[in-house]
């Protein structure tokens, strides 16, 4: 049988990709998107271990791209949850189109501390896309990052699937995007995907 080092590059290469993807510590990111091997170990929480996963503290560990965040539920006395968690009532531009970077950014900007909390649609039933990611509104001090996105301007309010319980919110938010300018309202050349 031959070691690791004996395997063909292209399998140490895609082996080393995926716990890049997996990620193998247990340290809480210093900011998202970077290796989270040099950051210190999560401090432990105080605090009911029952609590719901969406009142519960998550670590953002990876940003995706404008809706789409990967995140770490710890709990004393539980295992550790890992999620791709994918932000509700908004769809910012996929990697090839314009505004994609932008819209990554402005997310990466609001979840740039890390501590995120979660709500579901409704808040007592976890929901599931397509693709297996959790369907959630994301919220940082309080903040409604979704809805922020959308004040931002990276994003219209995405009805596709339905309103929800905050459409107000995010029509008020679209409507001020527009009228500022802000984001794909501003720039010529981006369009809502």
């Amino acid at each position: 049988m031959t070691g690791l080092l004996d395997s063909p590059a292209w399998i140490r290469a895609a082996i080393a990709a995926g716990l890049l993807l997996v990620g193998c510590c247990n340290c809480k990111p210093c900011e998202p998107c970077i290796d989270p091997a040099p950051c210190p170990p999560v401090p432990e929480r105080d605090g009911d271990s029952a609590s719901p996963v969406a009142t519960s503290t998550w670590f953002v560990l990876n940003v995706i791209d404008g809706d789409t965040i990967v995140a770490r539920l710890e709990e004393p006395g539980r295992a550790k949850r890992r999620e791709t968690i994918r932000l509700l009532r908004i769809n910012t531009p996929e990697d090839s189109q314009p505004g994609y970077e932008e819209a990554r950014e402005a997310l990466k900007n609001l979840v740039r501390g890390g501590e995120i909390q979660i709500e579901f649609e409704d808040p007592s039933v976890e929901k599931r896309g397509n693709y297996g990611r959790l369907l959630a509104y994301v919220l940082v001090d309080g903040l409604n990052v979704n809805v922020e996105m959308v004040r931002l301007g990276w994003t219209e309010f995405w009805t596709k699937y339905g309103s929800g319980r905050l459409a107000r919110e995010f029509i008020a938010a679209q409507e001020e995007a527009r009228g500022a300018r802000r984001g794909m309202w501003g720039t010529a050349g981006f369009s809502v995907p």
